[in-house]
C-alpha cells in the first residue's frame, strides 16, 4: 500500500486508530486511578477486617498510637542496661523460672533429674482427648514408660546443644495432642512452650525410644523432639556458639529463607520474631553460597543437624527486604509497640502451638527484639524486677487514674493473661494482645467468644467470669523505669 504525504483519506484513517489507541489506553488505566484504594487511607484498607467494639480503623495502624506518645523514640535502656536488667531478673525470679546454662557441668545427680522430669510429668485429672477418643488409663502408663526414669543413673551425663529450628517443649515425650473436648483441637494440655531456632539447651536425657530430649533453656525446661537439636561435641565448644558478636535480629512476625535444593535444613526455613542469627561481616563472606553470589543479602551462619545428631553449621542468604535488624532494636516506647503491630492478625496459639504465639511468648519476642530475656509464662513476667503499680483492692475509678500515668508498651498482668498496653483514647483504655476469647461489654459469661488472635481491644470487655479486663487487672509492669 502506497500513499501520498497529506493524502486525507489515509490521515483521517490515522487519526481514527490513534484516538481509538488511546481511548483503549484510557478505558484500561480508569479503574485504576479512580477505584484503587490508597493504603495509607484505613477507613478503606481495613474496611472489611472484623475488629472488637470501640476499635476504630485508625487504630489499628501502628503509628496512630506511635503519634500519642511523648518522646515516643527516646532510648529508655542502653543495651548494657538491659543486660543488667536480665541479671537482675534472673535473680529475682530464681533458678525455678530463669535457668542459668553455663552453671551446668558434665553430669547431673540422678535424684535432681528424676525430680525435675517428675516434677511436669503428672497425669491430669478429668476426661482427654486425642484424635475425638476419650483416652484410657493405658495411654498415660505408655507416656510414663517412656520417661525412661529406669535408664537414669546417680550420675548422669550431661550434653550442650542448639535447636535447629522452631519447636515444641512437652511436659511428655510426644506429638499428640491431647484435649479437653474432642473436637477443639487448640488447646493441648501436654504444649508447655515454644523454643526459637538457634536457641542454646542443655540436653539432661533422653525418652526410651530416643525420639525426644529432656533439654532446659534459658527460660524452660521439658521434651523437645530430638530432631530438632543439633548437639556439640563439649561445653567449650557450645559456650564459644553462644557468643554472637555479629548478628541480625527477626523483627519481622516472621522471616522466611528462600527455598534452595543445596540444604534441606535450610531450604525455606522460617524464623519468629526475635530469633538471633550470626551474620558474616563483607570481608568474610564467601564467594557463592548456595551456587549464589551473596549478592544484596545478609549471609547468615545456622546450626543444622547432621544423622549422628551433631551440629554442623552452614551459610544461609536472606534477602536484604526482610523484616530483619543488624543487632537489637534500639528499647523506644515507639519500636515496642510498632513490633506488637506486625503480629496484628495472627494466631492465637497456646503454649506456642500452631506454630503461633499466645498471651505471653507475645510480649516475650516482641521485646527480645531490644536484648530482654524475660521469663515465659505469665505469672512470671508480672513478677520481673522494674515499676510495678499495684491494681489489688483498687476501685476501678483507681485503676483508672493508674493507666492514666502508665507508658505505653508496658505489661499489664491479669489472671492467666498478659496485655500490653496502648494508650487511652475518649476516656477507653487500649490493649494489644493475643487472646483465646473475651466477651464483649454489656454481656455475661455465658457471650464469651472464642477469638484465638493478636488482637486490640479496650479494657471493658469481660472474662468468662464476667468481671472486666480492667477490674481483674492485678498489676503493671514498666521495664525501664526502676522499681
Amino acid at each position: 500500500m502506497t500513499w501520498k504525504k497529506g493524502d486525507p483519506g489515509i490521515m483521517k484513517k490515522l487519526y481514527a486508530f490513534a484516538m481509538s489507541v488511546l481511548m483503549a489506553c484510557t478505558v484500561v488505566s480508569y479503574p485504576d486511578t479512580v477505584f484503587a484504594a490508597s493504603p495509607s487511607d484505613a477507613s478503606l484498607k481495613y474496611s472489611q477486617v472484623p475488629v472488637a467494639e470501640h476499635v476504630t480503623p485508625e487504630m489499628l495502624q501502628a503509628q496512630y498510637w506511635v503519634g500519642r506518645i511523648q518522646n515516643a523514640n527516646a532510648v529508655i535502656l542502653s543495651q548494657d542496661q538491659i543486660q543488667s536488667f536480665n541479671i537482675a531478673t534472673r535473680e529475682t525470679l530464681g533458678s525455678g523460672v530463669m535457668y542459668d546454662l553455663s552453671s551446668y557441668g558434665d553430669t547431673i545427680a540422678g535424684s535432681e533429674l528424676k525430680n525435675l522430669i517428675e516434677s511436669q510429668a503428672s497425669v491430669p485429672s478429668g476426661g482427654w482427648y486425642v484424635d475425638g477418643k476419650m483416652l484410657e488409663a493405658a495411654y498415660w502408663q505408655g507416656l510414663q514408660s517412656q520417661l525412661n526414669l529406669g535408664n537414669i543413673g546417680s550420675e548422669n551425663p550431661v550434653r550442650f546443644g542448639v535447636t535447629v529450628h522452631r519447636t515444641s517443649v512437652r511436659s511428655f515425650p510426644t506429638k499428640d495432642v491431647v484435649t479437653d473436648e474432642a473436637t477443639d483441637l487448640a488447646y493441648d494440655i501436654l504444649q508447655e512452650t515454644a523454643l526459637l531456632c538457634n536457641e542454646p539447651v542443655v540436653v539432661l536425657h533422653e525418652s526410651a525410644n530416643g525420639l525426644w530430649y529432656y533439654a532446659v533453656s534459658g527460660y524452660y525446661r521439658g521434651w523437645v523432639p530430638a530432631a530438632d537439636i543439633a548437639l556439640f561435641q563439649n561445653k567449650t565448644q557450645w559456650e564459644q556458639a553462644r557468643v554472637h558478636r555479629d548478628f541480625l535480629v527477626v523483627t519481622g512476625s516472621r522471616v522466611r529463607l528462600e527455598q534452595t535444593p543445596y540444604s534441606d535444613a535450610l531450604s525455606e526455613l522460617e524464623l519468629s520474631m526475635g530469633t538471633v542469627m550470626d551474620l558474616i561481616k563483607k570481608e568474610q563472606i564467601p564467594s557463592t553460597v548456595f551456587e549464589r553470589v551473596p549478592m544484596n543479602n545478609y549471609v547468615l551462619k545456622l546450626p543444622t543437624r547432621q544423622a549422628d545428631g551433631m551440629v554442623k553449621y552452614e551459610y544461609a542468604l536472606l534477602p536484604m527486604n526482610r523484616d530483619v535488624s543488624v543487632g537489637y532494636l534500639p528499647y523506644t516506647r515507639a519500636n515496642v509497640v510498632t513490633q506488637s503491630f506486625k503480629m496484628l492478625g495472627d494466631t492465637y496459639g497456646w503454649g506456642g502451638m500452631l506454630n503461633a504465639r499466645d498471651c505471653s511468648s507475645l510480649t516475650y519476642e516482641v521485646y527480645k527484639c531490644f536484648g530482654f530475656q524475660l521469663p515465659r509464662n505469665s505469672g512470671d513476667q508480672g513478677n520481673i524486677p522494674c515499676l510495678t503499680y499495684d491494681f489489688t483492692g483498687k476501685t476501678t475509678a483507681q485503676r483508672k487514674q493508674i493507666l492514666d500515668q502508665l507508658k505505653p508498651g508496658s505489661i499489664l498482668n491479669q489472671p492467666g493473661h498478659i496485655t500490653l498496653y496502648l494508650g487511652k483514647v475518649d476516656g477507653r483504655y487500649y490493649v494489644i494482645n493475643s487472646t483465646g476469647g473475651f466477651a464483649p461489654e454489656g454481656t455475661g459469661a455465658t457471650s464469651t467468644a472464642r477469638i484465638r488472635s493478636v488482637v486490640i481491644n479496650d479494657l471493658t470487655v469481660r472474662r468468662a467470669n464476667g468481671v472486666s479486663w480492667l477490674d481483674s487487672l492485678q498489676k503493671a509492669k514498666e521495664i525501664g523505669t526502676p522499681a
